[in-house]
């Protein structure tokens, strides 16, 4: 610690230690592998007894879990949910803002970039449509993961602990007729999402409204946010498939541009590129 952080009575040192155990997992847990104990006692110029009590504290608040491997760590769900959603919303935007742009120009509906937190859909950006009569959100608004495109694309691709603790935690609420509001249903509607590679809310969430949306996964492989285009079903039903065509490529895209590595590509490319629209 510096001379001057001692000296400096606002700062809080465990605050420091803390962060300094949080970025060790970070940096040293590639692909979310567990990092052992004694590998953190070595690095970190803290007592083994400090930064055990930190990993058991963060364990406790769920911002870290131990891996199956004993005395080995990860980061858990809560982190990501806390943290990747933050850290990854500007980037996200900053490339997926021209892949919106040119599919609105493309198709003239509106396209929204959404991602999960705290068991809900939450639109970081959204570029409006062109027509007159169009259906758009706003950016920071909410919605259920069940019902939506954006929801159900994410969903499908969460490791199946993930999928679960969401799932325990909501209620399926029915928001139109045809909304899905049992669980076993929706888990059956999820493998078929992530055998097609695409998500569709056909009005599901709001009656008239169709929605499709693809997902994006990072260079870990993990799905992060998710890309769609929503309009009047009136519309979108004629163009479904051109559409679903343009939304994986564009959802492909920006995993490359996160995920740069080979077999992070291959996989979203099987993830994304295997679906037929079959009109149901």
């Amino acid at each position: 610690m510096s001379k001057v952080k001692q000296l400096d009575k606002n700062y809080i040192a465990v605050t420091g230690k803390i962060f300094d155990v949080l970025k060790f997992l970070i940096d040293n847990g590639p692909r979310q592998e567990p990092v052992s104990f004694a590998q953190m006692a070595k690095a970190i110029p803290f007592s083994r007894t400090t930064i055990h009590r930190i990993l058991y504290s963060l364990e406790k608040l769920g911002y870290v879990k131990k891996a199956e491997i004993a005395a080995h760590y990860c980061l858990a769900i809560k982190f990501f949910e806390f943290a990747g959603v933050m850290v990854h919303c500007n980037y996200l935007q900053s490339i997926c803002r021209s892949l919106m742009n040119e599919l609105k120009e493309r198709h003239l509906e509106s396209v929204n970039l959404g991602v999960i937190q705290n068991g809900q859909v939450v639109h970081i950006d959204v570029v409006q449509g062109t027509n007159v009569l169009r259906v758009a959100a706003f950016p920071g608004e909410r919605n259920p993961v069940h019902c939506t495109a954006l929801g159900k694309a994410i969903l499908a691709f969460l490791p199946e602990s993930e999928l679960n603790a969401i799932l325990g935690k909501i209620v399926l609420d029915r928001r139109t007729p045809k909304t899905i509001t049992k669980k076993s249903i929706l888990r059956a509607h999820l493998a078929v999402v992530r055998r097609r590679g695409i998500a569709v809310d056909a009005e599901e969430n709001l009656s008239g409204v169709t929605c499709i949306a693809a997902p994006i996964f990072n260079d870990a492989g993990r799905v992060v946010a998710a890309l769609s285009l929503s309009g009047p079903t009136s519309r979108m039903n004629a163009k479904l498939s051109a559409m679903k065509n343009d939304l994986c490529a564009s959802a492909l895209s920006a995993t490359r541009m996160l995920a740069p590595l080979d077999e992070v590509e291959q996989s979203a490319l099987r993830a994304l590129g295997r679906y037929t629209w079959d009109g149901t």
